[in-house]
């Protein structure tokens, strides 16, 4: 797979990743739907192919697991690039919508479903989970 690029709406903070994606869906839960709008479209990748470039700033909530999750954004145009989860170890969540070449994302579950908002219409023929899906 090639190169995934992306950046923040001002430019000023950047990732590359490389290789194949560990999953790629949205997530429909309350915080993911407060960082964008309906759902976050999520690509998860391995934490040692993920390159950021620039300056961020960071954000920590508890997630349903009651560990942390952190949300990484830009300090001038706040755009929110990528997330990292202590559920998670090793793993680097980029925002597919921040991708340079969004066409590359390609998801292939939905999940968090039952907190999807009526208004929110994605690809009915997309596997949905009520949650976050067991590990693996």
């Amino acid at each position: 797979m090639p190169t995934m690029k992306g950046s923040c709406l001002c430019g000023g903070l950047r990732f590359e990743a490389e290789g194949e994606p560990l999953f790629q869906g949205f997530c429909q839960c309350l915080d993911c739907r407060k960082v964008g709008c309906g759902h976050y479209a999520a690509i998860g990748m391995p934490e040692h192919a993920v390159t950021v470039i620039g300056e961020y700033r960071s954000y920590g909530k508890k997630g349903d697991s009651g560990m942390m999750i952190y949300r990484h954004f830009c300090p001038t145009c706040g755009g929110m690039v990528f997330d990292k989860g202590e559920a998670m170890p090793g793993v680097v969540i980029v925002n597919a919508a921040m991708l340079d070449d969004p066409e590359m994302f390609k998801p292939d579950s939905v999940i968090y479903a039952k907190r999807a908002l009526s208004w929110d219409h994605i690809d009915p023929s997309l596997p949905r989970f009520e949650a976050m899906p067991p590990a693996g």
